[in-house]
Order: structure tokens, then C-alpha cells, then sequence
């Protein structure tokens, strides 16, 4: 069976994957959305996922010790790694103390954001390219908007789950910034204007639309810089 999914949150994939090996179907393989399962028996597997040092492969240290712990490596895909293990051999957690849960958050922020950063070079390369007359230019420009966006709001999701880690911590809540939200909702209004733009750019002449693209690219980037910030 091969099901397609999107997924930018890995709670929520593993979540997934424990659902469907409940259900009696254990990942097989991935790639690119594409995740295929084979029968197994209900309950069988207990499914984590991590996110590791290196591009589509795993040190032999951390082979060894997740052989040592009876945990199979299923997937690698890009720095991400599902793992999974016999339900039978007891519970299966990869981060089981606060401060450990803390700094492999932080390590997804931190892949998030260097991920976010080097798109928005490439959505201002793209803009450059169609503002020079290159209509595939705006094309590649509307695609990369989306994943800006995609890995801007992973980061600030990700930045409320170590809050709330941090919480539970030290056992004070933490003070309140506006939510993490106003570095998105300046992001979203940059790619908003740069999308419209876009689209009316058979209609609109350059001494109009330069300055608003120019606009959007201003408002995505102080978008990041205060995202960035707001992570330290």
C-alpha cells in the first residue's frame, strides 16, 4: 500500500506511523511524500523519528548503537531517520529527559531556519530573474514562496514546543511574546504581495511593479531576521 503524505512536523508523522503499524501496516520505504507500507501484525512496531548529522546516512557508531538497543533503521531521508522497534521489546523513546528533548528541538529549529534562510536567497534570485524578464523567473518564485513559508512556520512551531519544554523545566511559564506569530504574519504579507504581484505582472508596468516586489522582498526578509531573533 502506498500512501502520500506532506509533513513538516515529526510528531505528527510518528503519530502517523504508529497509527497505520496499529492498524497492521509497517513502513517499508519513502520517498518524496510517497511512504510505502506492508502488512504486519497489529501493534507490531513502536516508530521515532530523528534527525541526524548528516545528508541520507547515520554514523557507524549510531548504527551500532541503535542495533545495540533492537532498534531498526527504516528510513533516511535527507537528515531525517525513522526508526522503529518490536512493540514486544518494551517501550521505545529516543529522548526520555527534558534537557535532551530541549537541545533535539533546538537542532530542529535550527535545520529549519538554515533551510528557510537559503530559500529566501533563492526566492530573491527568482524575483531578480522575472523583474529582468524571465517569466520562469515568477514561476519558480511562487513554488519557493510556498516553501518559505513551509519551513518559517515549522521554525516558530517548533520554537512552542521547546517554550513549552522549557516550561516544564523550570516550572515558570514563560514570558509572552506575541505568540511567536508577528515574524510569520510579516513573511506571510511579503509572499502575499509578491504572489499578487506576480500574478497581475501582464498588467502592471515595471515602474509599479519593481517597487513592489522590491516591497515584498524588504518585508520577507525583516520577516526572517525577527523569526531568527526570536529563536536565540
Amino acid at each position: 500500500m502506498i500512501r502520500f503524505r506532506l509533513y513538516y512536523d515529526k510528531d505528527k508523522e510518528t503519530e502517523w506511523l504508529n497509527e497505520m503499524a496499529a492498524d497492521g501496516w509497517a513502513l517499508k520505504s519513502f520517498f518524496a511524500g510517497f511512504y510505502k507500507f506492508e502488512p504486519c501484525e497489529k501493534g507490531e512496531y513502536i516508530y521515532q523519528i530523528d534527525l541526524g548529522d548528516e545528508l541520507y546516512s547515520v554514523s557507524d557508531e549510531y548504527r551500532e548503537l541503535m542495533g545495540e538497543l533492537g532498534v531498526e533503521i527504516v528510513v533516511l531521508w535527507g537528515f531525517w531517520i525513522i526508526l522503529r522497534k518490536r512493540a514486544e521489546d518494551g517501550p521505545f523513546e529516543l529522548y526520555t529527559d527534558v534537557d535532551s528533548k530541549i537541545e533535539h528541538y533546538r537542532k530542529i529549529r535550527r535545520m529549519f531556519k538554515v533551510v528557510t534562510v537559503i530559500e529566501l536567497l533563492a526566492l530573491f534570485s527568482e524575483i531578480y530573474a522575472g523583474m529582468t524578464g524571465n517569466g520562469v523567473g515568477w514561476v519558480f518564485a511562487l513554488l519557493i514562496s510556498l516553501f518559505v513559508f513551509t519551513c518559517a512556520d515549522a521554525a516558530l512551531r517548533t520554537n512552542k514546543v521547546i517554550a513549552r519544554l522549557e516550561e516544564q523545566k523550570s516550572g515558570i511559564e514563560p514570558e509572552k511574546k506575541g505568540g511567536g506569530t508577528l515574524p510569520l504574519i510579516i513573511i506571510d504579507i511579503g509572499l502575499l504581495t509578491n504572489c499578487c504581484m506576480t500574478a497581475a505582472e501582464d498588467f502592471a508596468p515595471p515602474m509599479i511593479s519593481y517597487p513592489v516586489h522590491i516591497f515584498a522582498v524588504i518585508m520577507m526578509a525583516v520577516g526572517i531576521v525577527l523569526m531568527v531573533k526570536e529563536g536565540k
